[in-house]
């Protein structure tokens, strides 16, 4: 006959198992030795994104929900290390500061593998990684500010079409595509670009340790392979996907083989439909 106390330990055990599964947690051995993969695709953006409607993955890198993940992996006691896994031609760059302070203030060991492309606001966000890895190939680097004004101010002039501004404030239409831009309003423009610039090139010289001057001078927008951005500092080392995950593992102190937990990002079905 089985003892009450038995059963009782049966259900709490039950119980346990209905809130582990419940949380979306995992048994991975016991300790921290976990290394947790978070991607980071696509446009980099504060905003929501769709998704594949039949898989349910999201085609955009959403700032808020890797913050989010970051949260969580940093907050779980068996994650020894997170591995980002970029690949990304940047975004917008108010979105790509916020995921590089994200991943500056993460308190774990964090690895950035940079696969196609890990450019411009990506590499912004790369930057802050305790060490940055990527393919031989793969293009990375960007490291510079774009602003375009689109202007149709001819087109409508040639097919009879007008437009009325009325505004209060001189500059209120700055950048308006029905009239050109004056050179006063272009100086302007692009004093704010430079400013917007300044603040990239300073932010990726402190995270690599590199000074201002010598990320402005082989900086200034290009393109690089990952062979190349190794030469120069802009990365730590060319290798693979694997490799990095080794990497993370190494800087976390993990004894013997790593669990890799693949984090992938997704969405609803009805955030494909709803998100803004």
């Amino acid at each position: 006959m089985v003892s009450i106390g038995v059963l009782s330990l049966f259900f709490l055990v039950f119980i346990l198992l209905i809130f582990v599964f419940s949380q979306g947690l995992e048994f991975s051995g016991f300790g921290a030795n976990e290394v947790r993969i978070i991607p980071v695709k696509g446009l980099i953006t504060m905003e929501g994104c769709g998704g594949c409607l039949l898989s349910g993955i999201s085609q955009c890198a959403q700032v808020p929900v890797i913050k989010k993940q970051l949260s969580d992996a940093e907050k779980d006691p068996t994650v020894a290390a997170v591995m980002l896994d970029i690949n990304s031609g940047g975004g917008g760059v108010v979105a790509s500061r916020e995921l590089m302070r994200a991943v500056r203030d993460f308190d774990k060991p964090i690895v950035c593998w940079i696969g196609d492309v890990g450019a411009s606001g990506a590499y912004y966000a790369a930057s802050a990684c305790d060490y940055v890895m990527a393919d031989r190939n793969s293009f990375t680097g960007s490291i510079g500010v774009i602003s375009e004004v689109l202007h149709y101010y001819d087109f409508m002039e040639e097919w009879g079409f007008n437009v009325t501004v009325i505004k209060a404030g001189d500059t209120k239409d700055v950048g308006s595509p029905y009239r050109p831009m004056t050179q006063e309003e272009y100086d302007e423009f692009s004093r704010k670009v430079d400013l917007v610039y300044i603040d990239f090139v300073r932010d990726v010289a402190e995270n690599r340790n590199l000074s201002f001057e010598y990320v402005e001078e082989v900086s200034q927008g290009r393109l690089f392979l990952g062979s190349e951005a190794a030469e120069i500092g802009l990365i730590d080392e060319c290798g693979g996907r694997d490799d990095a995950i080794l990497k993370a593992s190494e800087l976390a102190g993990v004894k013997g083989e790593p669990y890799v937990n693949e984090h992938v990002g997704s969405v609803s079905f009805w955030d494909l439909f709803f998100s803004s």
